[in-house]
């Protein structure tokens, strides 16, 4: 018993050593990197051990957006902080941007992805958005001619047919009195026409919400309290990184991944197996392009897993940011009639009764302002990063390699400095003659440099094409919630409360 007892005490007098000394190197351990910045004397807010400064800039009541605000006030265009134990420089200056994505491209090429890419999937790996380095830029080149003038021009009549659908619903709605739902409705715009665009499928998913494809794409973008979960445990043991990866824990659910790798990849094979030459697609244009079997990869060559990678991107790209746009645009033009009237008159000017199409859309300046002021106050991706390779000084301040650049699109647009009233919805802030956006770095809601979305044209045509087709058919007479609250701490701009319209059937004395 006697031998027990100052066992015990032998034990508890170790932990008494140990616990005090764990507890320091786990101190240590936390706040290993967060002198980085304040060897540099770069200002900041104060770091958490462990958790650096995310709860505050995911504070789901203030904002991510808002946040940042207030830190530039505080701190200035460029100051640091710390995603867990990640150092990322914040910068709203738009001199330094211009070093970041043009002067300096080569050294800050690649996108920050937290976790060292531990949560992306292989599939979304191998997409150009997510890729890097040699095969980031192999990939970009082959990629670029789906996207030119010329094969727009060619796949027009997919976002016709597609949205010829949107205005005839939204009249169904309004003749019935219904108040729809502008993520639901809209979505399944952006999704029909990826499907045409991209894979050649006509379909109808605005009719037919319960498609497997709807229902894929919009869990796809549902970000659930899990991935939540995920985030914290990597940020504070990134070493489990290895172990989500291995059991293909993402970004993205897992489930709706396999379902469009399978599906795309099914269709790729079913355009191999019967080659009729007939394609004029996204699709085709990478099957085009993929090596041969033994091959090796070169400048003008994809791997099949790429091509699947470049559509899945696709899918998640163009849904989300063209139904999050045209929910946006649609709520202010309920808002603000007199910008809504003006759309309706320029069309009836530019187009009549023409079908719109590649050409004749490039007559819609003010529309195509409207747009643009839409994107200035709701980007629907609002914070862009890069990483910075090797040290470097930036704007007067060394930069240690290796470290993350953090670019809050929605605070640099929303600017007082550039855009006086920034709160305000006013188009004509981007028309010619218009000072307010001459700096082309205050407004870069499809990022800028070497880098810049590939898609930038085929957004701006669908959202026109699409907004044609409503107004010949509705009028947006008013919307709720008539104050708009906005998630933003998922890195994409949501509404809190649904979005639904209240709509008016255009006559046909006012059909245009």
């Amino acid at each position: 018993m006697e031998f027990v007892f100052w066992t015990l005490l032998d034990n508890c007098s170790l932990w008494i050593v140990l616990l005090p000394l764990l507890i320091i190197l786990l101190y240590m351990y936390g706040t290993s990197t967060f002198h980085i910045w304040k060897e540099r004397n770069i200002e900041g807010p104060p770091p958490v051990p462990f958790f650096g400064n995310i709860f505050s800039m995911f504070d789901t009541k203030v904002g991510t957006q808002n946040t940042i605000q207030i830190w530039e006030k505080k701190y200035g265009k460029i100051f640091g902080i710390y995603k867990f134990r990640d150092p990322l420089l914040v910068i709203t200056d738009t001199a330094a941007l211009k070093q970041v994505f043009v002067k300096d491209f080569n050294n800050f090429a690649d996108r920050y992805f937290f976790g060292d890419g531990y949560l992306q999937q292989p599939a979304l790996k191998k997409g150009v958005f997510f890729e890097d380095g040699a095969n980031w830029k192999r990939i970009r080149r082959i990629m670029s001619p789906t996207f030119s003038g010329a094969k727009l021009k060619q796949l027009t009549h997919y976002i016709n047919l597609t949205a010829g659908h949107l205005g005839q619903n939204l009249k169904s709605c309004a003749l019935n009195g219904k108040q729809p739902e502008a993520k639901q409705v809209f979505g399944a715009y952006a999704l029909d026409v990826i499907c045409g665009v991209a894979f050649g499928l006509d379909t109808n998913s605005q009719e037919h919400f319960d498609q497997p494809f709807i229902v894929n794409a919009k869990n796809l973008m549902t970000f659930k309290k899990t991935l939540q979960l995920i985030i914290i445990t990597i940020g504070l043991f990134p070493f489990l990184g290895h172990i989500f990866k291995f059991f293909g824990v993402g970004y993205f659910p897992g489930r709706e991944i396999r379902f469009f790798e399978k599906n795309v990849s099914r269709l790729i094979k079913e355009r191999k197996d019967q080659p009729d030459g007939k394609h004029v697609d996204f699709l085709q244009l990478l099957i085009n392009a993929e090596a041969e079997e033994g091959e090796v990869i070169g400048a003008k060559h994809l791997s099949s897993d790429e091509i699947v990678g470049q559509c899945i991107v696709f899918i998640i790209a163009g849904y989300e940011t063209t139904s999050t746009t045209l929910q946006f645009l649609a709520y202010e033009l309920s808002k603000n009639h007199e910008v809504q009237n003006k759309i309706v008159q320029e069309i009836k000017t530019v187009l009549g009764k023409d079908e719109p199409n590649y050409e004749n859309c490039h007559g819609l300046k003010y529309m195509e302002a409207a747009i643009n002021e839409t994107l200035r106050l709701y980007p629907p991706v609002h914070l862009l990063s890069r990483k910075c390779e090797n040290p470097i000084e930036l704007n007067g301040i060394p930069i240690p390699g290796k470290c993350s650049i953090l670019i809050p699109l929605g605070v640099i647009s929303r600017n007082p400095e550039s855009f006086p009233e920034p709160d305000v919805f006013k188009p004509e802030r981007f028309l010619e003659g218009s000072t307010e956006a001459e700096n082309p770095l205050t407004f870069i809601p499809f990022g800028f440099g070497p880098r810049q979305c590939l898609g930038i044209r085929l957004a701006m045509l669908e959202l026109k094409i699409a907004l044609v087709n409503i107004l010949r058919h509705v009028k947006l007479v008013s919307v709720t919630p008539e104050v708009l609250e906005l998630e933003d701490y998922t890195g994409t701009l949501v509404p809190k409360e649904p979005i639904r319209f209240k709509l008016q059937p255009v006559s046909e004395e006012e059909n245009i």
